[in-house]
C-alpha cells in the first residue's frame, strides 16, 4: 500500500512520528491513489484509505490533506471507532495550503447547488424564480437555503423587519396577557390563536411551522402545524409545548406558499419538487450560488479517538458542522464555521468523551449553539477535561433563541479566552460542576430574551464553578412587552446555584445589576469590578440578591423541592460530595430560623463603580438574611454627590409619638351596619373608607384577639376597574408638619395571599395625587412570599414630608390619608398595632450598615485610571488596595495570537454595537 502515501516527519499532538499523507481535491478522482499529484476527490474516500492504512501501519500518524476548493458533502462523512488514531499516531484532517494561493482554504458544504433557475408565475408574482429539485433528489424537506453561503429567509408571516431585526417582524397571540406566573387550569399547550388583523388563508397549513416565545420569555419553540381553522384563527400544533402560547406572546409562521412575498424569501414545494425564490436585491442567479442542505451533520465522529480537524471552512447543514460522540482526544482548531443549523445542533458538538478541545475557531450565523460541550460523570466527580479556547463566536441562536455561544453540561470543562457577542441569550450557559470560565470577553448578549445573563448557571446541585477574569458588558434584555434594556445581568447564579467562586471579573453596562444571586448559596464573590450596571437610565441597581423561603405557596415548596432533593440524594451516594461547599445543607430542610434559604454567600473586596448612575441603588435584596450572608469590605462609589441608596430604612431615634394623629389607629371604634349603610365607601372601622371600592358588597372585618383589634381586608380583583382593581382602604385625612421624617410601624398577618399589601400616605387635593412612604409587604417574586402566613410580621415605612424650598415640595400637600391596598385576588390580610413616630432618620447606607452589611466597606472613589475608556487599572493610591483588592490581568482577557487561530487580528463583525438603532422597543398594542 506504499503507493498511497509518502512518509514524512510530523509533529502530532504528542511527540514525533512518521506520518502518511492522503491528498484530497475537488479536482481529483476517487480512482486516484491520493498522492499530491493524484488526489482523491472525496473526504469519504480519504477516510476509507486512512482506515486501510491504519490497519497496515498502526504506529504512523495519518494526514488527510484537503486542497483548497469547495467540497459538496451530500452524505455525512461518518468516522467510526476503527478510524481512530492513537496518542503517538493521530488521525489528522488538515487544510493543505497551496503556495500559489496561501489564503485559499477547503470549504465543506453539507448540501448541493441548485441550478436551472427560470422565471415563474408563482403566486401571480413577476419577481419569483423557480428551480427543479428532481435532479438533486433531496430526501427530506429542508428549512434552509443559502445564497453564496449566506442563509436566506424561509417565507414567513409577518415579514422580517430589517430596521428592527430583533423587536420587529412579529405577530402576537390574540387576547390580553395574564400574569406570567399565574397558572391557568386546563390551558392548552398546542394552540396559537391569531389576532383578527393577522387572519390568513393557507391552502396547505401542514406545510408550515410556528416560531413562538410561549409564556416565559427565556426561550422559544419552533413546532410543525397540524391544522388551521380560519374561522377561529386557531393554529393547532403537531405536538404540545411545555408551556402554553398565551395572549400577546410573539410569533411568526414559516413555510407557507402564500407568504412568499419579499426579496430574499424562498419556498419549497415538496410534492412538486420545486424551489421558489425571490432573489435579494442585487442577486444574479446566473452567477450566484444557491445551496440547500442534504445532511444533518457534515462530519460525525463516533468513538473515534485521537483525531484533529484543522484549518477547514464548513457551511450548510441542518444541524452540526462537526459532531463528536464519545470521542477521546478530539481536537478542532483554526476552522471557520458559519451558516449552519436549524433549531437543533451546533457549529461543533463535543458530546461526552474526554480531553477534547475546540481552539482558535471562528463561528457565526448558527441556528442553534455556537459550541455545545458535555462530558464527565457528575456523581463520581470525574472530569472530562474538555476545552473551548481562543474562539470568536458571534450571531448564533438564529432559530433557537436559547442558542448559546458556548453551552456546557458537564464536569471539568474549561472555557477560556473567547470573544462572544451578539447573542439572543447568554454568551456562556454552564450546567454541571467544576467548570472554569476564564479570560472571556462577552458583550451584547440577551438581545431577544429576559431573566438571563452574559453567563448563567444554577440548580441546587449545579455549581462549584470558577468564574474569573472575564469581561462582560452590555447584557441588554428584551421582554415580552416589546421593550429592550430590561431584566438582564452580567453573571447570573440562579435557582440555588452553589459553591461558585467569582473573582477578577469586570462587569459593566448591564440592566438590573452586575450579578443576580437567585437563592444562590455558599458562593464567594470577590475582587471584581462592577461598573454602571443600572441600565441606560441609571435607575435600577448594581447588585441583586433574592431568596426563597418556607412559604407553602412559594416556588420552592410548591415546585422545586422534590426534583432538587432527588438530585441531591443521587449525588450524596458518593461520599466525596459531602465535602463540597454547601452540600451539608439538604433541600429536605434548608431553612434558616427566619424561614429563608439563601445562605453562606460572601461578597467582599469588590469595587462598585457607578458615578454616572447616582440615582440607582447599590443593592437590591429581597428578604435575604444578612446574618447568614456576608457583604463587607467593598469599595462603593456613586460619585459622592448623593448618599448611597440601598432601599433599607431605619431611624436613629424616635423624637415624638404621633400615633394619635391617625384616626382610629387601634380600630377600636366599630360602626354598626346601620351606620355603614348610608355611605357606600364606609368600612366597619370608623374613620376608614373604601377607596375605589372593588365590589359593592365587599366587606372588611374587625378581628379582636386578646383585647387587640385588627382590620382584616379580603382579597378580591375586579378587572373592570380602571385604576385600583384590588381592595383599598384609607383613613380620613389628618395633618403632619412638613420638613420632618416619619416612621409608620404595623403588624401584618395574612392567609393565602397572592400579592403584596401596600402601605402609603396619600394627599389628594386640588387635582394633586401624591404618595409618600410607599412600601410593599408580602412582596412576591417567583410567587414566593417574604414571610409565612401563620405568624404576624412587623412592618415599617419611613418617609420625609417636604417643606417649602425642597425640590419636591407642593403647597397643595396639606393633609394626608393613610392608605392600605391589598393586591391579592384571594385570602385576607390583617393590619394591627399602627404606630406613627417623628424620627431622626438614618440614610439608606447607614440603615444598610445597621442591618449588618458593609460595616467595613468604604464609600470612596476607587481611583481607576480611565474607566470611561475601558481602563480599569487601579492607580497606586487607590483605597481598594488597602482593602486587599488585587490587580486584574486585563491584557490577558479575550483571544490571543496563536498558530491555531483561524484569523488574526480578529475583525469584529457588525452588530448592535455598531447599530444601536436596532434596539428599538416595539410596544405591543392591544388587539
Amino acid at each position: 500500500m506504499g503507493h498511497y502515501y509518502r512518509l514524512l516527519l510530523f509533529v502530532p499532538l504528542c511527540g514525533v512520528s512518521l506520518a502518511a499523507d492522503i491528498h484530497v481535491s475537488p479536482a481529483g478522482s476517487d480512482d486516484h491513489p491520493g498522492t499530491s499529484v493524484a488526489p482523491v476527490q472525496t473526504l469519504e474516500k480519504a477516510r476509507v484509505l486512512a482506515q486501510s492504512l491504519r490497519k497496515g501501519h498502526p504506529t504512523e500518524a495519518i494526514n488527510i490533506l484537503l486542497h483548497p476548493g469547495t467540497y459538496t458533502i451530500r452524505k455525512t462523512v461518518a468516522f467510526k471507532p476503527e478510524d481512530s488514531g492513537t496518542a503517538e499516531a493521530p488521525l489528522n484532517i488538515l487544510a493543505w495550503h497551496d503556495p500559489a494561493a496561501p489564503d485559499a482554504r477547503p470549504l465543506l458544504v453539507g448540501g448541493v447547488v441548485v441550478t436551472g433557475w427560470k422565471k415563474s408565475e408563482f403566486n401571480g408574482r413577476s419577481d419569483v424564480l423557480e428551480a427543479d429539485l428532481k435532479p438533486l433528489v433531496p430526501t427530506v424537506p429542508f428549512r434552509q437555503v443559502y445564497l453564496n453561503g449566506k442563509r436566506l429567509t424561509w417565507a414567513r408571516y409577518p415579514n422580517e423587519d430589517p430596521a428592527r431585526p430583533y423587536s420587529g417582524g412579529w405577530a402576537y397571540v390574540d387576547g390580553v396577557r395574564p400574569p406570567m406566573y399565574q397558572d391557568i387550569t386546563g390551558e392548552r399547550t398546542d394552540t396559537v390563536v391569531l389576532r383578527a388583523r393577522d387572519a390568513r388563508s393557507w391552502s396547505r397549513p401542514q406545510d408550515g411551522e410556528v416560531c413562538i416565545f410561549p409564556r416565559y420569555n427565556w426561550w422559544n419553540r419552533i413546532e410543525k402545524i397540524a391544522a388551521y381553522d380560519p374561522q377561529t384563527r386557531t393554529i393547532t400544533l403537531a405536538k404540545q409545548m411545555q408551556y402554553a402560547a398565551r395572549p400577546e406572546d410573539r410569533f411568526c409562521v414559516m413555510g407557507m406558499r402564500e407568504e412568499l412575498d419579499a426579496p430574499g424569501e424562498w419556498f419549497q414545494d415538496v410534492e412538486a419538487e420545486k424551489l421558489y425564490l425571490i432573489p435579494p436585491t442585487g442577486a444574479d442567479l446566473t452567477k450566484d450560488v444557491v445551496t440547500v442542505p442534504t445532511v444533518n451533520d457534515i462530519l460525525h465522529f463516533a468513538r473515534t479517538h485521537h483525531v484533529r480537524v484543522r484549518g477547514l471552512e464548513l457551511s450548510c447543514a441542518e444541524q452540526h458542522a462537526i459532531r463528536f460522540t464519545d470521542c477521546d482526544h478530539a481536537l478542532v482548531e483554526s476552522c471557520s464555521i458559519h451558516d449552519v443549523g436549524y433549531f437543533h445542533g451546533s457549529a461543533v458538538s463535543l458530546d461526552r468523551g474526554t480531553h477534547g478541545a475546540i481552539r482558535g475557531c471562528d463561528i457565526w450565523n448558527i441556528g442553534g449553539h455556537g459550541v455545545s460541550v458535555s462530558g464527565g460523570d457528575k456523581v463520581k466527580l470525574e472530569r472530562c477535561e474538555h476545552v473551548v479556547d481562543n474562539c470568536y463566536i458571534h450571531h448564533v441562536g438564529q432559530f433557537n433563541r436559547h442558542g448559546i455561544g458556548v453551552m456546557l453540561s458537564g464536569v471539568g470543562i474549561r472555557v477560556s479566552h473567547n470573544l462572544i457577542h451578539d447573542m439572543p441569550r447568554c454568551g456562556i450557559f454552564h450546567g454541571g460542576a467544576l467548570n472554569t470560565l476564564e479570560y472571556n470577553r462577552i458583550r451584547h448578549c440577551n438581545l431577544e430574551m429576559e431573566d438571563t445573563g452574559c453567563t448563567y448557571t444554577g440548580g441546587w446541585t449545579g455549581g462549584w464553578h470558577t468564574i474569573r477574569y472575564n469581561h462582560c458588558t452590555d447584557s441588554i434584555g428584551f421582554d415580552n412587552h416589546g421593550r429592550f434594556f430590561v431584566f438582564a445581568w452580567g453573571i447570573y447564579l440562579d435557582e440555588s446555584g452553589c459553591g461558585n467562586d467569582v473573582s477578577g471579573n469586570i462587569v459593566e453596562r448591564c440592566q438590573v445589576g452586575a450579578m443576580h444571586l437567585h437563592n444562590a448559596r455558599e458562593n464567594h464573590i470577590y475582587n471584581n469590578i462592577f461598573a454602571n450596571n443600572a441600565g441606560p437610565q441609571g435607575k435600577t441597581h448594581q447588585l441583586s440578591l433574592q431568596t426563597w423561603n418556607d412559604s407553602p405557596s412559594g416556588v420552592f415548596l410548591r415546585d422545586r423541592q422534590p426534583k432538587m432533593l432527588e438530585d441531591y440524594e443521587r449525588l450524596m451516594t458518593n461520599p466525596a460530595w459531602a465535602a463540597m461547599r454547601g452540600m451539608h445543607v439538604s433541600p429536605a430542610d434548608p431553612f434558616l430560623p427566619d424561614g429563608t434559604i439563601m445562605r453562606g454567600n460572601v461578597i467582599t473586596r469588590n469595587i462598585f463603580y457607578y458615578p454616572n448612575q447616582p440615582d440607582s441603588r447599590y443593592i437590591r435584596e429581597n428578604g435575604v438574611n444578612l446574618q447568614h450572608n456576608t457583604i463587607d469590605s467593598n469599595i462603593v462609589w456613586n460619585g459622592g454627590t448623593e448618599p448611597v441608596k440601598t432601599g433599607k430604612q431605619a431611624f436613629k431615634k424616635s423624637l415624638a409619638d404621633l400615633t394619635d394623629k391617625i384616626p382610629n389607629a387601634d380600630f377600636s371604634r366599630r360602626l354598626a351596619p346601620e351606620e355603614i349603610a348610608p355611605a357606600a365607601d364606609r368600612t366597619v372601622a370608623a374613620d376608614w373608607r373604601w377607596y375605589h371600592k372593588t365590589f359593592p358588597d365587599l366587606q372588611a372585618e374587625i378581628v379582636t384577639t386578646g383585647g387587640k383589634h385588627a382590620l382584616r381586608l379580603p382579597g378580591a380583583f375586579n378587572k373592570e376597574k380602571q385604576y385600583i382593581k384590588n381592595p383599598c382602604v384609607r383613613s380620613v385625612p389628618f395633618a403632619l408638619a412638613p420638613g420632618k421624617h416619619y416612621r409608620l410601624t404595623l403588624q401584618l398577618r395574612h392567609q393565602d395571599a397572592t400579592g403584596e399589601l401596600v402601605a402609603r400616605f396619600v394627599c389628594e387635593n386640588q387635582g394633586l395625587w401624591k404618595a409618600f412612604g410607599t412600601r410593599g409587604f408580602l412582596k412576591r417574586s417567583d410567587m414566593s412570599d417574604v414571610t409565612t402566613a401563620t405568624e404576624g410580621i412587623p412592618c415599617q415605612t419611613v418617609f420625609h414630608l417636604p417643606q417649602a424650598g425642597d425640590a419636591d415640595y407642593d403647597a397643595r400637600v396639606t393633609e394626608l390619608s393613610l392608605q392600605f391596598q391589598f393586591n391579592s385576588s384571594q385570602g385576607w390580610a390583617e393590619i394591627s398595632d399602627l404606630h406613627l413616630d417623628e424620627v431622626e432618620p438614618a440614610t439608606e447606607w447607614e440603615a444598610w450598615q445597621m442591618a449588618g452589611a458593609d460595616t467595613h466597606s468604604v464609600v470612596a472613589d476607587p481611583l481607576l485610571v480611565d474607566p470611561e475608556h475601558g481602563d480599569f487599572t487601579l492607580q497606586p493610591e487607590s483605597p481598594a488596595l488597602k482593602l486587599g483588592f488585587e490587580p486584574i490581568p486585563f491584557r490577558r482577557i479575550g483571544p490571543y495570537q496563536d498558530d491555531a487561530r483561524a484569523t488574526w487580528p480578529i475583525q469584529e463583525a457588525e452588530g448592535v454595537r455598531e447599530n444601536p438603532q436596532w434596539l428599538q422597543s416595539v410596544p405591543i398594542d392591544k388587539p
